[in-house]
């Protein structure tokens, strides 16, 4: 365990992997995906963002994801293993993400996710 004096980058590097691999191991028996988010610090104190999922139940976001694809006429995946993964309309200039077969996350606009994933 990390003994802390102060805050910095660092540090919360360290508390953000500890806390991940504590709620995790909750998460297996208790059946939860939970997500360390954000962290807003000030030297005294720490805000942490933390997410907290079901594991396989269905998400406002996944529900308008797959709104999305219907209306555009597209697939989740591509021939090269492209994982249609998130949408945003909040994000106007690029509002979906995908991920590839490497784990990488990419944001693309309408027309760039037509050509891509082009059922």
């Amino acid at each position: 365990m990390t003994q802390f004096n102060k805050f910095d980058k660092a540090n919360l590097k360290a508390l953000r992997n500890e806390m991940q691999a504590v709620l995790e191991k909750y998460g297996v028996d208790a059946n939860l995906d939970f997500e360390v988010g954000n962290m807003r610090f000030s030297e005294a104190e720490v805000d942490i963002k933390v997410k907290a999922k079901v594991k396989g139940a269905k998400t406002q976001t996944d529900t308008m994801l797959e709104n999305r694809v219907k209306a555009l006429g597209i697939s989740m995946t591509n021939s090269f293993g492209d994982e249609l993964v998130e949408y945003s309309p909040r994000r106007y200039k690029y509002p979906y993400g995908y991920r590839t077969r490497s784990g990488k996350m990419y944001k693309c606009d309408e027309t760039s996710v037509k050509v891509r994933f082009a059922a």
